[in-house]
């Protein structure tokens, strides 16, 4: 008898306690849905500040179906602010109705630079170039009509999305105008970035003259770039060990070396353990060697020599970078990591005791 009460005890209180779960999600659930509600009405409500209305759309969360025709008709209103419309944009699903409002804003020359710009960046991010042919086809002759555009930042993010696809038109396009000199479409840096997204071992005639460009910026994409080509390599490792040199260059030409050369540990080494080099560009060097044993499997012997130099950087004098980072301490747990997941160190450091 006095169990069978503790039992049917037990049973009413698990049954609160369910109770008041449930009515906990209901409780959540309604707030949710009066704070997806409230967001949806601010972000079309036209008196509203701007800045709430962006805030927003931010809370909406995802969009009941009768928000998406709101939305599209929303961006396709040319009264609305262009920041709204692109919001908008960005909002609605990826489907049939976005693609064509898209289309017809890129094809308008009446549309806001701006507008146009955030778009295509939207649809590059979105886009992937398995669409249907007539889809393709459409979105590609768009994109290709950008690449005259009289906005700069419409022509470029429209050569990013395209040479990122490798589309023919752009990249031939952009070849010519770097191979002039005179009429780049867009900033040569970007040029030259997007050329080695492309591949640049199919573009060296065209980088290499860059290599020694005057602006720190155009040197910097150029030595990244060309770091695996064998004419330009002895080049781009002196100026990746030049102390003379532009730190975002040389941190550039480390990058690039450290994908391809087999060499990289060598220079990195000494780089790391110089102590009148940059805390900026030792650091840069310690992490790309990392980089290299990480993905591109560096023999054991090359492991160890890394380890022994992050041993002697972690004993040294303190040195911080621009951003703050403390070289010293950054080597200590580097080499704790070092020793705990590289067979070869590990083993190394034990026989050492």
């Amino acid at each position: 008898m006095y169990s069978k009460k503790i039992s049917i005890t037990i049973l009413v209180m698990i049954s609160l306690i369910l109770s008041m779960m449930i009515q906990a999600q209901e409780t959540d659930t309604a707030r949710l849905k009066l704070a997806k509600q409230t967001a949806t009405n601010t972000f079309f409500d036209k008196t509203k500040s701007k800045n709430d209305r962006l805030n927003a759309i931010k809370n909406m969360g995802y969009p009941e179906d009768a928000t998406f025709n709101r939305l599209i008709t929303l961006a396709k209103d040319k009264t609305e602010d262009k920041d709204i419309r692109l919001a908008a944009l960005k909002k609605h699903r990826y489907d049939e109705v976005y693609f064509s409002a898209a289309l017809e804003i890129l094809n308008d020359a009446a549309e806001p630079p701006s507008l146009k710009a955030g778009l295509i960046k939207d649809l590059g991010q979105r886009t992937t170039f398995r669409l249907p042919s007539e889809m393709r086809q459409q979105l590609q002759s768009a994109l290709r009509a950008r690449l005259d555009d009289p906005d700069e930042t419409v022509r470029l993010n429209a050569y990013r999305v395209l040479v990122a696809a490798h589309d023919i038109v752009a990249i031939d396009k952009l070849v010519a105008g770097l191979r002039s000199g005179t009429n780049v479409p867009i900033p040569i840096a970007d040029g030259i970035e997007l050329l080695d997204v492309d591949g640049s071992g199919k573009h060296l005639v065209t980088l290499r003259p860059f290599l020694n460009h005057p602006d720190p910026k155009v040197q910097a994409q150029a030595s990244r770039a060309l770091a695996s080509d064998p004419q330009s390599k002895t080049r781009v490792v002196e100026i990746a060990t030049n102390k003379s040199i532009n730190k975002d260059t040389r941190k550039n030409a480390l990058r690039g070396l450290a994908r391809d050369d087999v060499n990289f540990m060598n220079y990195a080494i000494r780089i790391m353990l110089d102590p009148g080099e940059s805390a900026d560009i030792r650091y840069q060097a310690m992490g790309d060697a990392m980089g290299r044993i990480n993905y591109k499997h560096e023999p054991d012997t090359n492991q160890i020599r890394f380890a022994q130099a992050i041993e002697r950087v972690a004993a040294g004098r303190p040195a911080r970078t621009t951003d703050g980072k403390e070289l010293t301490a950054e080597a200590k747990t580097l080499l704790a990591h070092l020793k705990k997941y590289f067979p070869a160190i590990g083993r190394y450091y034990r026989l050492k005791r």
